[in-house]
Protein backbone atom coordinates (compact mmCIF):
# COMPACT_ATOMS: atom_id res chain seq x y z
CA UNK A 1 0.00 0.00 0.00
CA UNK A 2 1.17 3.52 -0.74
CA UNK A 3 -0.83 5.00 2.17
CA UNK A 4 -0.87 4.29 5.91
CA UNK A 5 -4.42 2.96 6.34
CA UNK A 6 -6.08 1.17 9.27
CA UNK A 7 -9.61 -0.15 9.74
CA UNK A 8 -11.76 -0.45 12.85
CA UNK A 9 -14.69 -2.86 13.25
CA UNK A 10 -16.47 -5.07 15.77
CA UNK A 11 -18.29 -8.38 15.92
CA UNK A 12 -20.92 -9.37 18.48
CA UNK A 13 -23.44 -12.18 18.18
CA UNK A 14 -26.21 -13.58 20.41
CA UNK A 15 -27.35 -10.23 21.80
CA UNK A 16 -30.73 -10.27 20.04
CA UNK A 17 -32.70 -11.44 23.08
CA UNK A 18 -30.82 -9.35 25.62
CA UNK A 19 -31.21 -5.77 26.84
CA UNK A 20 -28.53 -4.82 24.30
CA UNK A 21 -30.68 -6.02 21.36
CA UNK A 22 -29.15 -6.60 17.94
CA UNK A 23 -29.42 -8.55 14.73
CA UNK A 24 -30.37 -12.21 15.02
CA UNK A 25 -28.08 -15.07 13.90
CA UNK A 26 -25.62 -12.87 12.01
CA UNK A 27 -22.42 -14.11 13.67
CA UNK A 28 -21.39 -16.59 10.96
CA UNK A 29 -22.11 -14.01 8.25
CA UNK A 30 -19.98 -11.43 10.07
CA UNK A 31 -17.16 -13.90 10.67
CA UNK A 32 -16.87 -15.01 7.02
CA UNK A 33 -17.12 -11.40 5.85
CA UNK A 34 -14.44 -10.24 8.28
CA UNK A 35 -12.18 -13.08 7.18
CA UNK A 36 -12.30 -11.77 3.59
CA UNK A 37 -11.39 -8.27 4.79
CA UNK A 38 -8.05 -9.65 5.99
CA UNK A 39 -7.09 -9.71 2.31
CA UNK A 40 -6.98 -5.90 2.25
CA UNK A 41 -3.54 -6.14 3.84
CA UNK A 42 -4.17 -3.28 6.27
CA UNK A 43 -4.40 -3.49 10.06
CA UNK A 44 -7.94 -4.28 11.22
CA UNK A 45 -8.71 -3.46 14.84
CA UNK A 46 -11.67 -5.62 15.84
CA UNK A 47 -13.56 -5.14 19.10
CA UNK A 48 -15.25 -8.26 20.40
CA UNK A 49 -15.57 -10.39 23.53
CA UNK A 50 -14.37 -13.80 24.69
CA UNK A 51 -17.60 -15.57 23.74
CA UNK A 52 -17.41 -14.41 20.12
CA UNK A 53 -13.70 -15.15 19.91
CA UNK A 54 -14.39 -18.69 21.10
CA UNK A 55 -17.23 -19.17 18.60
CA UNK A 56 -15.68 -17.67 15.48
CA UNK A 57 -11.90 -17.66 15.85
CA UNK A 58 -11.26 -20.45 13.27
CA UNK A 59 -13.42 -18.60 10.73
CA UNK A 60 -11.68 -15.28 11.39
CA UNK A 61 -8.42 -16.91 10.34
CA UNK A 62 -9.72 -18.35 7.06
CA UNK A 63 -7.38 -16.10 5.03
CA UNK A 64 -4.73 -15.37 7.66
CA UNK A 65 -4.18 -13.67 10.97
CA UNK A 66 -1.37 -11.14 10.50
CA UNK A 67 -3.58 -8.10 9.92
CA UNK A 68 -6.07 -8.67 12.74
CA UNK A 69 -5.71 -6.92 16.07
CA UNK A 70 -8.45 -8.21 18.36
CA UNK A 71 -9.41 -6.08 21.35
CA UNK A 72 -11.46 -7.59 24.18
CA UNK A 73 -14.44 -5.39 24.99
CA UNK A 74 -17.73 -6.14 26.74
CA UNK A 75 -20.59 -4.00 25.47
CA UNK A 76 -21.91 -3.62 29.01
CA UNK A 77 -18.68 -1.74 29.81
CA UNK A 78 -19.63 1.06 27.41
CA UNK A 79 -19.43 4.38 29.27
CA UNK A 80 -22.95 5.19 28.03
CA UNK A 81 -24.45 1.74 28.68
CA UNK A 82 -26.40 2.59 31.83
CA UNK A 83 -27.84 5.79 30.36
CA UNK A 84 -28.73 4.06 27.09
CA UNK A 85 -30.58 1.34 28.96
CA UNK A 86 -32.33 3.90 31.13
CA UNK A 87 -33.72 5.69 28.08
CA UNK A 88 -34.66 2.44 26.34
CA UNK A 89 -36.66 1.34 29.38
CA UNK A 90 -38.74 4.54 29.28
CA UNK A 91 -40.37 3.14 26.14
CA UNK A 92 -39.79 -0.64 26.12
CA UNK A 93 -42.43 -1.37 23.48
CA UNK A 94 -40.58 0.81 21.02
CA UNK A 95 -36.95 0.00 21.77
CA UNK A 96 -37.32 -3.73 22.47
CA UNK A 97 -40.21 -4.76 20.23
CA UNK A 98 -40.44 -2.65 17.06
CA UNK A 99 -38.65 -4.12 14.01
CA UNK A 100 -36.52 -1.03 13.44
CA UNK A 101 -35.09 -1.07 16.96
CA UNK A 102 -34.95 -4.63 18.24
CA UNK A 103 -32.30 -5.49 15.64
CA UNK A 104 -30.08 -2.52 16.49
CA UNK A 105 -27.63 -2.27 19.38
CA UNK A 106 -27.08 1.33 20.51
CA UNK A 107 -23.92 0.38 22.41
CA UNK A 108 -22.45 -0.78 19.08
CA UNK A 109 -23.82 2.07 16.95
CA UNK A 110 -22.60 4.79 19.30
CA UNK A 111 -19.58 2.76 20.42
CA UNK A 112 -18.00 3.28 16.99
CA UNK A 113 -16.95 6.76 18.09
CA UNK A 114 -15.26 5.45 21.25
CA UNK A 115 -13.51 2.66 19.38
CA UNK A 116 -12.23 5.01 16.68
CA UNK A 117 -10.87 7.36 19.34
CA UNK A 118 -9.19 4.44 21.10
CA UNK A 119 -7.50 3.16 17.92
CA UNK A 120 -6.38 6.65 16.91
CA UNK A 121 -4.69 6.97 20.32
CA UNK A 122 -2.69 3.88 19.36
CA UNK A 123 -1.72 4.81 15.80
CA UNK A 124 -1.32 8.57 16.31
CA UNK A 125 -2.71 11.84 14.97
CA UNK A 126 -1.48 12.76 11.51
CA UNK A 127 -2.59 14.19 8.20
CA UNK A 128 -0.97 11.32 6.29
CA UNK A 129 -2.46 8.45 8.32
CA UNK A 130 -5.97 7.24 7.62
CA UNK A 131 -8.52 5.28 9.61
CA UNK A 132 -11.88 3.94 8.44
CA UNK A 133 -14.75 2.37 10.27
CA UNK A 134 -15.96 -0.69 8.32
CA UNK A 135 -18.85 -2.92 9.37
CA UNK A 136 -17.69 -6.51 9.73
CA UNK A 137 -20.61 -7.75 7.62
CA UNK A 138 -20.11 -5.49 4.61
CA UNK A 139 -18.94 -8.37 2.38
CA UNK A 140 -22.46 -9.64 1.79
CA UNK A 141 -24.56 -10.42 -1.28
CA UNK A 142 -27.49 -8.39 0.00
CA UNK A 143 -25.35 -5.26 -0.40
CA UNK A 144 -22.93 -6.28 -3.15
CA UNK A 145 -23.68 -8.14 -6.42
CA UNK A 146 -22.06 -11.54 -6.76
CA UNK A 147 -20.18 -10.46 -9.89
CA UNK A 148 -17.65 -8.98 -7.45
CA UNK A 149 -17.06 -12.50 -6.08
CA UNK A 150 -14.97 -14.48 -8.57
CA UNK A 151 -14.62 -17.40 -6.17
CA UNK A 152 -18.39 -17.83 -5.92
CA UNK A 153 -18.91 -17.54 -9.66
CA UNK A 154 -16.32 -20.21 -10.45
CA UNK A 155 -17.34 -22.80 -7.84
CA UNK A 156 -19.85 -25.62 -8.14
CA UNK A 157 -21.75 -26.17 -4.92
CA UNK A 158 -22.52 -29.56 -3.44
CA UNK A 159 -24.66 -28.28 -0.57
CA UNK A 160 -26.48 -25.17 0.63
CA UNK A 161 -23.93 -24.72 3.42
CA UNK A 162 -21.07 -24.82 0.91
CA UNK A 163 -22.91 -22.24 -1.18
CA UNK A 164 -23.43 -20.04 1.89
CA UNK A 165 -19.79 -20.14 2.96
CA UNK A 166 -18.60 -18.92 -0.42
CA UNK A 167 -20.98 -15.97 -0.62
CA UNK A 168 -18.68 -13.71 1.40
CA UNK A 169 -15.42 -13.68 -0.53
CA UNK A 170 -15.92 -10.62 -2.75
CA UNK A 171 -12.27 -10.82 -3.70
CA UNK A 172 -12.62 -8.16 -6.40
CA UNK A 173 -13.42 -5.59 -3.71
CA UNK A 174 -11.78 -6.58 -0.44
CA UNK A 175 -8.22 -6.88 -1.62
CA UNK A 176 -4.95 -5.00 -1.16
CA UNK A 177 -5.94 -2.25 -3.62
CA UNK A 178 -9.04 -1.05 -1.75
CA UNK A 179 -7.33 0.86 1.11
CA UNK A 180 -5.38 3.01 -1.33
CA UNK A 181 -8.48 3.58 -3.47
CA UNK A 182 -10.44 4.91 -0.50
CA UNK A 183 -7.72 7.50 0.09
CA UNK A 184 -7.36 8.33 -3.61
CA UNK A 185 -11.12 8.81 -3.89
CA UNK A 186 -10.94 11.40 -1.09
CA UNK A 187 -8.90 13.49 -3.54
CA UNK A 188 -6.84 15.23 -0.87
CA UNK A 189 -9.77 15.87 1.48
CA UNK A 190 -9.84 14.86 5.14
CA UNK A 191 -13.13 12.98 5.50
CA UNK A 192 -15.05 10.40 3.44
CA UNK A 193 -18.77 9.69 3.87
CA UNK A 194 -21.39 7.78 1.91
CA UNK A 195 -24.91 9.23 1.85
CA UNK A 196 -28.10 7.62 0.59
CA UNK A 197 -30.21 10.28 -1.10
CA UNK A 198 -33.39 8.81 0.39
CA UNK A 199 -33.98 9.19 4.15
CA UNK A 200 -33.61 5.81 5.86
CA UNK A 201 -35.00 6.52 9.33
CA UNK A 202 -37.65 8.72 10.89
CA UNK A 203 -36.80 8.60 14.57
CA UNK A 204 -37.84 11.76 16.41
CA UNK A 205 -35.01 13.97 17.65
CA UNK A 206 -35.14 17.19 19.69
CA UNK A 207 -32.58 18.90 17.48
CA UNK A 208 -33.74 20.08 14.07
CA UNK A 209 -31.84 21.69 11.22
CA UNK A 210 -33.48 23.78 8.53
CA UNK A 211 -32.34 24.04 4.90
CA UNK A 212 -29.97 21.09 5.18
CA UNK A 213 -27.52 20.24 2.41
CA UNK A 214 -28.39 16.51 2.47
CA UNK A 215 -31.95 15.31 3.04
CA UNK A 216 -30.81 11.68 2.89
CA UNK A 217 -29.05 9.52 5.43
CA UNK A 218 -25.33 8.96 6.02
CA UNK A 219 -23.99 5.41 6.02
CA UNK A 220 -22.71 4.07 9.33
CA UNK A 221 -21.02 1.01 7.86
CA UNK A 222 -18.13 2.69 6.03
CA UNK A 223 -16.66 6.11 6.74
CA UNK A 224 -13.28 7.54 7.63
CA UNK A 225 -10.52 9.98 6.90
CA UNK A 226 -7.22 11.24 8.25
CA UNK A 227 -6.60 10.21 11.83
CA UNK A 228 -6.45 13.86 12.85
CA UNK A 229 -9.85 14.60 11.30
CA UNK A 230 -11.42 11.36 12.49
CA UNK A 231 -10.33 12.03 16.06
CA UNK A 232 -12.09 15.40 15.97
CA UNK A 233 -15.11 13.90 14.18
CA UNK A 234 -15.43 10.99 16.62
CA UNK A 235 -15.27 13.28 19.64
CA UNK A 236 -18.06 15.37 18.10
CA UNK A 237 -20.11 12.23 17.52
CA UNK A 238 -19.62 11.03 21.08
CA UNK A 239 -20.49 14.46 22.51
CA UNK A 240 -23.70 14.57 20.46
CA UNK A 241 -24.72 11.10 21.70
CA UNK A 242 -24.23 12.30 25.27
CA UNK A 243 -26.34 15.37 24.50
CA UNK A 244 -29.12 13.17 23.14
CA UNK A 245 -29.16 11.13 26.34
CA UNK A 246 -29.51 14.32 28.37
CA UNK A 247 -32.75 14.85 26.44
CA UNK A 248 -33.84 11.23 26.99
CA UNK A 249 -33.41 10.54 23.30
CA UNK A 250 -31.81 7.75 21.29
CA UNK A 251 -31.38 7.75 17.51
CA UNK A 252 -29.49 5.44 15.20
CA UNK A 253 -25.87 6.03 14.20
CA UNK A 254 -26.86 7.03 10.66
CA UNK A 255 -28.98 9.87 12.03
CA UNK A 256 -26.14 11.01 14.28
CA UNK A 257 -23.75 11.17 11.33
CA UNK A 258 -26.33 12.86 9.08
CA UNK A 259 -26.94 15.54 11.71
CA UNK A 260 -23.21 16.14 12.23
CA UNK A 261 -22.55 16.48 8.49
CA UNK A 262 -25.41 18.93 7.92
CA UNK A 263 -24.55 20.91 11.04
CA UNK A 264 -20.94 21.22 9.94
CA UNK A 265 -22.00 22.51 6.54
CA UNK A 266 -24.07 25.19 8.26
CA UNK A 267 -21.40 26.22 10.77
CA UNK A 268 -18.26 25.85 8.66
CA UNK A 269 -18.34 27.55 5.25
CA UNK A 270 -15.16 25.67 4.28
CA UNK A 271 -16.43 22.20 5.18
CA UNK A 272 -16.93 21.34 1.53
CA UNK A 273 -13.15 21.52 1.17
CA UNK A 274 -12.73 18.89 3.89
CA UNK A 275 -15.35 16.26 3.08
CA UNK A 276 -15.71 13.93 0.11
CA UNK A 277 -19.19 12.42 -0.32
CA UNK A 278 -20.32 9.50 -2.46
CA UNK A 279 -24.08 9.80 -2.80
CA UNK A 280 -26.35 7.02 -4.03
CA UNK A 281 -30.05 6.23 -4.40
CA UNK A 282 -30.49 2.64 -3.24
CA UNK A 283 -28.90 -0.28 -1.42
CA UNK A 284 -30.41 -2.70 -3.95
CA UNK A 285 -28.41 -3.94 -6.94
CA UNK A 286 -28.87 -6.00 -10.10
CA UNK A 287 -29.06 -9.34 -8.26
CA UNK A 288 -32.28 -8.25 -6.60
CA UNK A 289 -35.66 -8.83 -8.24
CA UNK A 290 -36.38 -6.40 -11.07
CA UNK A 291 -39.47 -5.23 -9.20
CA UNK A 292 -37.21 -4.07 -6.36
CA UNK A 293 -34.13 -2.73 -8.12
CA UNK A 294 -34.43 0.18 -10.52
CA UNK A 295 -31.41 0.15 -12.90
CA UNK A 296 -31.78 3.91 -13.43
CA UNK A 297 -30.90 4.49 -9.78
CA UNK A 298 -27.35 4.66 -8.44
CA UNK A 299 -26.66 1.74 -6.13
CA UNK A 300 -24.25 1.79 -3.20
CA UNK A 301 -22.36 -0.96 -5.01
CA UNK A 302 -21.63 1.48 -7.86
CA UNK A 303 -18.83 2.88 -5.72
CA UNK A 304 -17.01 -0.40 -6.13
CA UNK A 305 -17.52 -0.27 -9.89
CA UNK A 306 -15.53 2.95 -9.73
CA UNK A 307 -12.89 0.99 -7.84
CA UNK A 308 -12.73 -1.77 -10.45
CA UNK A 309 -12.76 0.66 -13.38
CA UNK A 310 -10.19 3.08 -11.95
Amino acid sequence: MKYDVSFVTCIYDDIHNTDLTGRHNRGTHYAFSLAQMHEMGAPIYCYTDKINMYKFFPTFLLHGYENFKFISYNLSDSPLHKEIQRVKKTDPDRYFETPGWKIRCVEIMWGKFDWLIHVIEKIGLADDKYVFWIDAGLAHSGILPLRFNTHYRSTKYQSSSHDYNNRFYFDQIFNSDLPDFLVDYMDGKELLHFICNKPQHNDPMPFKLENVKYIGTAVGGLFGGTTRMMDEWSHKGKAFCEKLLQHDCIVKEEDVLSYLINLEFQENKNFDEKIKVFSFDTWYHEDWDKNIFDPDEISFSHFFDLFLNR
